[in-house]
């Protein structure tokens, strides 16, 4: 876990005791191809089989779960020098070219105006988070993070969440959660919260999506008078 945006004022309204959670890859940052890439490479350093639907089936999970999912190795060291290699993989493809989703700094920037706490709940390791936060630079927005690197189980079980509606001092039940994968809308369903979810471009929607609140194509489509509406809030 971590917090960012501590020098922001302070912010009284109503909405200050609500929060948006919000997952990355695919919702914020278009990584998914960063993503891909860099599993493809170590595949091939590695000699392990690769497919692309075996990617999209763990897309959104921890490394440390999707690995005997796309691989089949199950020695813990291994999976570790595994996850590392990919990730130093990526955070190389991901320097090239960092550009916000459409929308989502804008609603970022929109929630957190209008007093909603806000905190990135992702499978990312904490040193990827941090780059992206760096890269985008919307440190300012935020209140914390949380990485599957810190909790018990990564998604679709809703520990990274929770822990995430901890750091913010919010009730769950007052969250709402911005995801792109099906592992992703569970563990916030498992964890009592709204979710929206945002449709991955030029991908089929997989089972699971629609368990969302709401499907939108971009969160440009979206509204503060939106999320205030799902969180049940009526602003004075």
């Amino acid at each position: 876990m971590g917090t960012v945006g501590q020098d922001a004022p302070a912010r009284g309204d109503v909405r200050s005791g609500y929060a948006a959670l919000w997952d990355v890859d695919g919702v914020i940052i278009d990584s998914g191809e960063q993503h891909r890439q860099s599993w493809e490479a170590l595949a091939s350093e590695r000699g392990y089989p690769y497919t692309d639907a075996a990617f999209w089936a763990g897309f959104g999970m921890r490394n440390s779960d999707s690995i005997p999912l796309m691989f089949g190795v199950t020695d813990p060291a291994l999976i570790v020098t595994l996850s590392e290699r990919k990730e130093a993989i990526y955070r190389e493809l991901l320097r090239r070219e960092a550009t916000a989703l459409p929308g989502a700094r804008e609603l970022l920037t929109t929630l957190h105006a209008a007093g909603y706490r806000q905190a990135l709940g992702s499978s990312a390791p904490l040193v990827n988070l941090e780059a992206i936060i760096s890269l985008l630079q919307i440190g300012p927005l935020l209140d914390g993070f949380v990485s599957g690197e810190t909790v018990a189980h990564g998604k679709p079980a809703p520990d990274i969440f929770l822990a995430g509606a901890a750091l913010l001092g919010v009730a769950p039940t007052r969250c709402v959660v911005f995801e792109d994968a099906p592992a992703g809308i569970a563990a916030a369903r498992a964890g009592g919260m709204r979710c929206i979810a945002v449709r991955r471009a030029g991908q089929p929607d997989a089972p699971g999506l629609e368990l969302a609140d709401r499907i939108v194509d971009t969160l440009s489509d979206l509204t503060l008078a939106d999320i205030d509406h799902l969180l049940g809030i009526e602003p004075g």
